[in-house]
């Protein structure tokens, strides 16, 4: 599937030309171009979206292996205190 090309989000609307008798290039398009365009464009969204929550669920298991491994090394160090002691 080709990775398609993001146009950025412009507050002015497209100039019309003479040639197309009024109407701006939007209505010259085939139908349904603007409906894929923003149906990419919101997939594009929920992918970054989940590629956050990813990045937030590794931290969170190196902070869990992390507090893992001290706790078994304050265990493994009280066991020779206490059986030195």
């Amino acid at each position: 599937m080709s990775r398609p090309q993001f146009a950025p989000n412009s507050s002015q609307p497209p100039d019309s030309t003479p040639e197309s008798g009024g109407c701006p290039e939007s209505c010259t398009q085939a139908p349904g171009v603007s409906q894929t365009d923003a149906l990419w464009q919101y997939l594009h969204r929920i992918e970054s979206g989940l590629d956050q929550i990813d990045a937030r669920i590794d931290r969170l298991y190196v902070a869990l292996g992390g507090g893992t491994v001290l706790l078994a090394a304050i265990g493994l160090g009280s066991a020779f205190i206490v059986r030195a002691g």
